[in-house]
């Protein structure tokens, strides 16, 4: 083992990281329950109003990347590598951000008709969300090590469902829009909530490593 790796064990760690990791992994269970109630909601104000909610949990989400990225920057002592808190943080903000483009393409494209394969991909990702949470959770106690793996593991599964889903969606869509204007956009959104799908995965990968390191 080098002196690095020795050095962990017996220098204290800054705890305020964790605290705000989970707040980070929280949000994006807000913004993906709202984008679930936007897919499934019957009105256009109803969209609207629900695209105005993830709109305003981007922007907290931005408010704590930036204090975790201060933090950062003040603290010597830190829980894992600073990269790796960088590539955490910013990889869980994608996600957020993702979440907001395809509600703001929803508006802007005035999209009236979901077809079942859409919402079932937003529901996953919404369950992709609460694993982000369970893994991200789990990383100050290495003793939950199998409690992340496990939470990663579902989050694979569930990227892989979302994949399934996505190609019924375009199959159904090139099958059963005549109007070509509306199959790009809907194409558009569905290729757009897929990215959401492997930026959660990009999560669970991080997650990943950052065990590997310091279990």
């Amino acid at each position: 083992m080098d002196f690095s790796g020795l050095l962990k064990y017996f220098v204290p760690k800054e705890k305020k990281f964790y605290a705000m990791f989970n707040q980070a992994a929280e949000n994006t269970i807000e913004a993906s329950a709202a984008l679930v109630k936007l897919f499934n909601s019957p009105s256009l104000e109803e969209r609207r109003a629900l695209g105005l909610t993830i709109k305003g949990i981007e922007k907290k989400g931005d408010e704590f990347t930036n204090r975790i990225f201060d933090v950062l920057n003040l603290s010597f002592i830190t829980p894992f590598d600073r990269e790796d808190i960088n590539e955490l943080t910013s990889t869980i903000d994608d996600v957020v951000d993702l979440i907001y483009g395809v509600s703001g393409k929803v508006e802007v494209y005035r999209c009236t008709v979901f077809s079942p394969f859409m919402k079932d991909m937003v529901a996953q990702v919404h369950e992709g969300c609460l694993q982000i949470k369970v893994a991200v959770s789990g990383l100050e106690d290495t003793k939950n090590s199998q409690k992340v793996l496990k939470a990663c593991k579902e989050i694979n599964k569930l990227e892989t469902r979302v994949d399934e889903y996505y190609h019924m969606a375009i199959s159904s869509l090139f099958e059963n829009e005549k109007d070509p204007i509306e199959l790009i956009k809907q194409k558009e959104i569905i290729q757009n909530i897929e990215k959401i799908a492997n930026k959660i995965e990009d999560v669970s990968d991080v997650v990943k490593t950052i065990l590997v390191k310091y279990a």
